[in-house]
């Protein structure tokens, strides 16, 4: 077992590789678990408040947001302005083929003619998504401070037909952004709402991801986002791997993407909280045991101050084909493998799935379901979204697209042994919420008469 200790008021790098061993040029490889672990919050930081916020909240009133999305986003945004803190500051835009800024960006005060405003909001109108968006940004971008937190929320069924639509343009825009200092959230609404672009827009920037059907779910996300944001040590989490002389490393997780297998994007850090990844190695004949690959860090402290962590090396010890054989796995490196693995497959079903081959993407979900290595959470995880595709192959695409990123990017208890636990709703409820596993990512953990339980 590897580790790279950071002084106890810092965050440390922990690695531990799934066996005690390696095997050059093998035909499987050796995983790696990689957790950056944050200490408990100090008792004399527990008591202060969090960074004060700078929102722009972007509402979607297209038409074909009208009825329940629009509902949705309307009592979401009520509920986000009663839910701000003195010393916050809000902006909310609405949007159709026009942009309209309902209230530029003001510190909370007498929230009632806001909140009047925000429910006088009508749908109709094509979607210039990008528009509103770019309006919420504009709201925040002349007072980034690194004080602050600075963040566009946007609600929406994702359905840009007007303006700018070119995905990959909006994900550069969105974090160049992110990379001024301004991280943008979205929220999904509506059954057949676009969760490429808005899942996409959310990694781009740095943000959340979520989506739901009612004000309820909704409101548990926003609690979890703020949540994090309370707890926050470290935020812009960036995680990258090199491989040593002649070995070949990647991130496992996905698939896709400019940077991926390369470096991800893991989000914010709290205090008592770990992130993690996993890391697949393929050592070829010059493979050094000791420098096998490196993994590096980088986030943004409550200052809005870079800072970095590593390089932390990975080293393994080489062993002969039949020691190999017989070492024992890490039940929690397992956990941990079984399920950045099962996102990847997860992704090539979404994939089936979105080209109408539903039955297809149904039946590659059913094979992984007899993997004897699957984590209890990855197998029930797997039947849900099974259960989703026999019922509404619409409504499943969205769940394979957040539940897999929900696996890679979920924040984790500090005990290693929470991966491979067995998974029970009653067992997660006794949890932060930002630190909760759920099988239906566009759902409530949690109904609304349960709400003021922990």
């Amino acid at each position: 077992m590897t580790f790279l200790i950071i002084p106890m008021s810092k965050p440390s790098i922990q690695i531990q590789p799934l066996k005690q061993g390696f095997l050059r040029a093998a035909a499987e490889p050796a995983y790696a678990l990689v957790r950056l672990v944050a200490p408990a919050k100090p008792a004399e930081l527990k008591a202060e408040s969090r960074q004060p916020l700078d929102l722009a909240i972007v509402i979607d009133r297209s038409g074909s947001m009208s009825g329940r999305p629009l509902e949705a986003a309307v009592e979401s945004t009520v509920r986000i302005i009663n839910g701000l803190q003195s010393g916050d500051r809000i902006a909310v835009v609405a949007f159709d083929d026009s942009v309209d800024v309902i209230s530029p960006l003001t510190e909370v005060g007498g929230r009632d003619e806001l909140v009047r405003q925000v429910r006088a909001i009508r749908s109709g109108g094509s979607t210039a998504l990008f528009d509103g968006w770019r309006e919420g940004l504009n709201r925040l971008l002349p007072h980034v401070d690194k004080g602050r937190i600075s963040r566009v929320i946007l609600l929406s069924d994702g359905q840009a037909n007007h303006g700018l639509t070119d995905e990959q343009e909006i994900f550069r825009q969105v974090a160049k952004a992110a990379g001024e200092g301004v991280t943008t959230s979205t929220v999904g609404l509506g059954h057949s709402f676009n969760e490429s672009l808005l899942s996409g827009m959310a990694q781009a920037g740095e943000g959340a991801a979520n989506y739901g059907q009612t004000a309820d779910d909704l409101d548990e996300a926003f609690e979890e986002q703020f949540s994090i944001l309370s707890n926050a040590l470290l935020r812009q989490v960036r995680i990258s791997v090199t491989g040593g002389s002649d070995v070949a490393a990647r991130l496992v997780g996905e698939l896709h993407g400019e940077s991926a297998g390369r470096s991800r994007n893991l989000g914010t850090l709290a205090w008592d909280s770990s992130l993690i990844a996993v890391v697949e190695l393929r050592p070829g004949q010059g493979a050094k045991a000791d420098e096998l690959a490196a993994v590096n860090v980088e986030a943004l402290n409550k200052e809005g101050e870079r800072v970095c962590f590593g390089p932390s090396i990975i080293s393994i010890p080489e062993v002969s084909l039949a020691d190999l054989a017989i070492l024992p796995e890490s039940p929690e490196v397992r956990a941990a493998v079984s399920e950045a693995l099962l996102s990847e497959r997860i992704e090539s079903a979404e994939e089936l799935v979105r080209a109408g081959r539903t039955k297809e993407g149904r039946e590659a979900l059913q094979r992984l379901l007899s993997d004897p290595k699957l984590s209890d959470y990855a197998r029930r995880k797997l039947e849900y979204l099974i259960q989703q595709l026999e019922e509404d192959s619409v409504y499943a695409s969205k769940e394979l697209r957040y539940g897999r990123n929900q696996m890679l990017n979920k924040l984790r208890s500090v005990d290693a042994s929470d991966i491979v636990a067995d998974f029970s709703p009653e067992g997660e409820s006794l949890k932060p919420l930002h630190l909760r596993k759920k099988l239906a990512a566009g759902q409530a953990t949690r109904r609304p008469r349960d709400k003021g339980q922990a």
